[in-house]
């Protein structure tokens, strides 16, 4: 399975949890409900794990910061930011260090 077929299961995976979020929102307060809520919270997380997974070998920056780890994000792939806990990862300060060798 290539990366692009994953990264589509994965968005319309998203979806079906979307869909299945509104639907356990609806239901009355009862034992039902709090197993259905459940199973959605162990479902999203396994999401979120997919997703992470993807964005890694797409050469994204993950934040591992907390758990179900994020994606992080960036306007010039030089400093990116967690949209979930503000952590940072500045791409720049590894780029310019370097080691040099002793002649």
């Amino acid at each position: 399975m290539d990366i692009d077929t994953l990264s589509k299961g994965v968005g319309l995976f998203s979806v079906a949890l979307s869909a299945l979020k509104q639907a356990i929102n609806h239901l009355p307060d009862s034992s039902h409900k709090a197993d259905a809520e459940a199973a959605y919270e162990q479902a999203y997380r396994e999401l979120k794990i997919a997703e992470a997974e993807v964005a890694n070998k797409l050469k994204y920056e993950i934040c591992r910061m907390h758990f179900p780890p994020e994606i992080m994000l960036s306007k010039d792939n030089k400093i990116w930011i967690c949209p979930n806990c503000n952590n940072k990862k500045d791409k720049t300060v590894f780029a310019k260090s370097s080691v040099s060798r002793p002649s």
